[in-house]
């Protein structure tokens, strides 16, 4: 058989071609990309499927046997496949050995023997590597590297070439070859070689001139310092020199000489990480009986190389025998073999090739004794593994190692590990700057905010983001951060030449197992920025803490997709996605509507509903018709709360992404009565709204009219009376007519919310007694408690103290008022009830409880209410310090939440006691600030009374005779 690879995939028995179509084509090509090597059963799964159907192993083995029935031998090698070429060509294989004997010809100075061998090996390439053939994502980065291994030979076939003074040759290619790469230094360098050695000067200087302008443009820096000293040789004019061949080391011979610096180039724009410099420069400066082992792990595009190159120069001195340099991923991005590194690393320590020894534990063992007592550092970037990394340390403390990986390599021994993530804000301004100039950074510096956070504060992404504005000098920051904005198209903007974070992305997202891929898809479609460990399980279809739940997260964790370095309100750990990192899954998420993949999106919104009807139970059901199977209410559970502060912004995401409108609006709603409590009136209102469209949109009436019941009751929590009384008044028309009474009794406990607040009290009494006769008909004990507090509340702004006690005392009875928020607000009406009959010493207890279930609630609304009156009460039994003191603590406590009427409320409350005690001044200025709060909008009672106490605060001034006009002291000097 003869086949080929490098170009379109074509097969040969006995010159008669064999026919290769499909998935047939893609198993062949797989496997003739990976020569005479065993290829698992998953690989090649991966290669022929970006989404393997359930039935793709089967596949495979039909397409094998299939090959075999073609003559095509394709062997079993355990649980993988291997395609034997002995006996068959494959112009792969004698690519790369001709490409090897014309390396060897150009190493022993045989220019014409290696410009033969060259020429042999292009001649069999024909274009793409495996062109005509559907291969999935994984298989586009092996041939990216066969692509990027041609054209480092074409490179050392010019500088053959070069010697054998072929210039036009060399001119006509590698004119072309710039202008399809213009960021390759070394293509300019022949380019300007050629051009120079064939008397061509002008030439030369212009093409250094335009690869200086394409440097500068795209990637923001000037040309290296071997073009700039070429530059020099072509402006003096002096006689350029063929390259010199390397000199050979003798083969066999022991090589004790030092291997010199084999870093990459340092980073002259290298900015921050002093903690992490510091931690890598004290490990690898310590004396210890070991080795010093530093391992930088952290997601990709953090900067972990940037570091390691940049730390690695720092220390070179304390390693003053040489520094290596090696890449532990193939251009395929897979894991190099460990006895492929050693094989490197031991060419790199100068021995032979020719007795480099053939297996791993040989060459270990050659690679220790070759390294024993030298001070040499050895770099090795972008680790997969503990295992990959154990046969690559050296073993005597002289030596050092430094190493960086997405996996924090924790089975490892005596590690120094170093956790790297993104760079705070200081830093990442400081990098931008460096980057563009501290001038541009400073035109705008809510642009650069802006810009910096749409990147995240990852440097890959700042470094794209530079070189794009460095490229447009006239552009604005603003221009670009706009750009960024729209998270959708974010990682498009993120690109600039060989600098591109979605590829970046891509190459560590194709090296996951197909769990972990799954898993982190499926998190990006929440659109959460952190997920708990049971939002995992319910994504996975798992119980919680289950063993593959834990693998899966160790797996995105150690591989730098997830970071688990807090804990919520909760106490557990959360797994937290970068956002580049989440606008990548949910773009690997668009798009796929397989069912397995939306099921599991709605069994997390399922399970989170399940948890928020638990969790919620403290509070009262939203107010709309309870559902079948409400739960009951309960006491307030600190628990229980803490897990919704913890899980709120993963719930809301959860009610944007869900696509079901049902579980969408029922989430909505249970979650709004613990928004409320919380103050989240802004949350609430955003998805209440954006679900109710949906409903609206769609024709679900019943569903939109609930959204809108509960949307309304918002706004009366935060004092909108006329919005939320409108709205209840077309909701109220919309149950009427649909003869539905269970709607129009809540609208009607609406608007008698409505009618308290605005001073209407008959209207509001119309409204209870209506809306009561309706729920106490239907059964509802949770819309009697909400009228029966409406209710409560009307009969205290009469004056009729009797009977809203008694109406409390029906409330406080019901199964359902065990319910934390409902019972506060209740004993808090009790308390105002007793104090306003004159009796303040057994309004204290109420308060009191009030004041305790409320802080347990976490209802800060509530707390604050009571605390008042608390302050009130305490005042009126005698204990005049203690009063003031907790209304003083109120006060600062209104103010802080931006609450202008609790504010006027309490001014009032102080003026009293001001009032009460002879200072007619003091009152005067509290009355003064509360009657000019107060809007009269809501609760007009309070604004005339408000005014009526600052005429009785100017009685008792004239009274005195003592008009005072200056401020009243800080009112804390009150209660010292």
């Amino acid at each position: 058989m003869e086949y080929a690879i490098l170009g379109p995939l074509t097969a040969y028995c006995d010159g008669t071609p064999v026919p290769l179509r499909g998935k047939r084509s893609a198993v062949v090509a797989t496997l003739l990309l990976h020569p005479g090597a065993a290829v698992t059963r998953d690989k090649l799964v991966s290669w022929l499927w970006d989404e393997p159907p359930k039935s793709a192993v089967a596949n495979v083995q039909t397409y094998v046997s299939q090959l075999r029935r073609s003559r095509i031998g394709v062997d079993h090698d355990g649980d993988a496949y291997r395609l034997g070429l002995d006996g068959h060509r494959l112009d792969l294989v004698e690519f790369e050995d001709a490409i090897r004997a014309g390396r060897r010809a150009a190493d022993a100075g045989a220019a014409d023997r290696a410009h033969v061998a060259f020429e042999r090996a292009f001649a069999l390439w024909r274009g793409r590597p495996a062109e005509n053939v559907p291969l999935a994502l994984p298989a586009h980065t092996r041939i990216a590297e066969l692509a990027e291994r041609a054209r480092n030979a074409r490179t050392d076939w010019i500088d053959v070439r070069l010697r054998l003074g072929l210039l036009t040759d060399v001119i006509t290619e590698v004119s072309a070859s710039v202008e399809a790469d213009p960021l390759r230094e070394q293509l300019w360098r022949q380019l300007i070689t050629a051009l120079h050695r064939a008397g061509r000067r002008a030439e030369a200087l212009r093409a250094f001139h335009r690869a200086r302008a394409a440097l500068v443009a795209e990637l923001g820096v000037e040309p290296g310092p071997e073009l700039r000293d070429l530059h020099l040789a072509v402006l003096h004019d002096e006689p350029p020199h063929p390259p010199d061949p390397p000199q050979l080391a003798l083969t066999g011979m022991p090589q004790a000489a030092a291997p010199g610096c084999q870093l990459p180039p340092d980073i002259a724009d290298f900015v921050g990480r002093a903690p992490e410099l510091a931690a890598v420069d004290l490990a690898l400066n310590s004396n210890g009986a070991a080795p010093p082992i530093v391992v930088l792990s952290g997601p990709p595009g953090v900067g972990k190389t940037t570091i390691a190159v940049h730390a690695a120069h720092r220390v070179r001195a304390a390693y003053p025998e040489g520094q290596l340099f090696v890449r532990l991923h193939d251009g395929d991005h897979k894991p190099r073999h460990p006895g492929d590194l050693l094989g490197e690393l031991l060419r790199l320590l100068g021995v032979d090739g020719a007795v480099v020894p053939p297996s791993t534990a040989e060459r270990a063992a050659l690679y220790r004794a070759r390294m024993a007592d030298r001070r040499i550092l050895v770099v090795l970037d972008d680790a997969a593994d503990d295992a990959q990394v154990e046969p690559l340390l050296p073993g005597t403390s002289a030596n050092g190692v430094l190493l960086t990986s997405r996996h924090p390599l924790v089975a490892l021994p005596g590690t120094t590990p170093i956790t790297v993530a993104a760079p705070g804000a200081a830093e990442a301004t400081a990098l931008l700057a460096r980057l563009i100039g501290r001038d541009r950074v400073a035109e705008d510096p809510e642009a650069t905010e802006a810009l910096l956070a749409a990147c995240g504060h990852l440097p890959l992404a700042i470094r794209v983001a530079a070189a794009r504005l460095t490229a447009r000098p006239a552009w604005p920051v603003s221009a670009l951060s706009e750009r960024l904005r729209d998270a959708r198209s974010r990682l498009d903007e993120l690109r600039a030449g060989s600098l591109d974070v979605r590829a970046t992305f891509d190459a560590a997202y194709a090296t996951l197992p197909g769990d972990a891929r799954l898993i982190f898809r499926l998190a990006g479609r929440t659109g959460a920025d952190s997920l708990a460990p049971w939002a995992f399980a319910a994504l996975l279809g798992e119980p919680p803490a289950s063993a593959r739940t834990e693998r899966v997260l160790e797996t995105l964790t150690g591989a730098g997709f997830l970071t688990a370095h807090e804990r919520d309100a909760a106490g557990r750990l959360r797994y937290r996605t970068h956002g580049l990192l989440r606008s990548f899954a949910q773009e690997r998420a668009a798009g796929r509507d397989r069912a397995g993949e939306a099921e599991a999106v709605r069994r997390l919104v399922a399970q989170a509903r399940t948890h928020v009807v638990t969790a919620s139970r403290q509070f009262p059901l939203c107010f709309a018709p309870p559902q079948p199977g409400s739960p009951d209410r309960v006491e307030p559970s600190p628990d229980a709360r803490a897990w919704l502060d913890a899980e709120r912004a993963t719930l809301l995401s959860l009610i944007d992404t869900a696509d079901e409108l049902t579980a969408a609006a029922s989430l909505a709603c249970d979650l709004t009565p613990y928004l409320i409590n919380a103050a989240c009136h802004d949350d609430a209102v955003r998805v209440l709204d954006t679900v109710a469209s949906h409903a609206s949109a769609t024709g679900a009436r019943e569903i939109e009219t609930r959204l809108r019941l509960v949307r309304a009751d918002v706004e009366v929590d935060r004092g909108r009376v006329r919005e939320a009384s409108q709205e209840f008044h077309r909701l109220r028309h919309r149950g009427e007519r649909a003869a539905d009474d269970h709607t129009a009794a809540y609208a009607l406990t609406g608007l008698a919310a409505c009618a308290v607040m605005a001073g209407t009290l008959e209207d509001a009494d119309r409204h209870a007694v209506r809306a009561e006769a309706a729920f106490t008909a239907l059964g509802d004990a949770h819309g009697l408690l909400r009228v029966w507090l409406v209710r409560a509340g009307s009969l205290l702004h009469r004056g009729r103290r009797h009977e809203a006690v008694a109406v409390c005392g029906r409330a406080l009875a019901l199964d359902e008022a065990v319910c934390g928020t409902h019972r506060a607000a209740f004993l808090r009406v009790l308390g105002i009830a007793t104090f306003e009959s004159g009796r303040a010493a057994d309004s204290l207890a109420h308060y009191e409880e009030s004041l305790r279930l409320s802080r347990e609630l976490g209802w800060r609304k509530g707390e604050r209410i009571t605390l008042r009156r608390l302050g009130e009460a305490r005042t009126a039994t005698g204990d005049r310090e203690a009063g003031l003191r907790l209304l003083v603590t109120c006060l600062a406590m209104f103010r802080q939440a931006g609450d202008s009427y609790g504010e006027a409320l309490t001014a009032y409350a102080l003026g009293e006691v001001y009032l009460h005690d002879g200072e007619p001044a003091r009152a005067l200025r509290h009355f003064v600030a509360c009657a000019t709060s107060l809007s009269g909008e809501i609760y007009p009672a309070w604004t005339a009374r408000a005014h009526q106490a600052v005429i009785r605060a100017r009685a008792a001034l004239r009274q005195d005779g003592r008009e005072r006009t200056e401020p009243p002291p800080d009112e804390r000097s009150d209660v010292s």
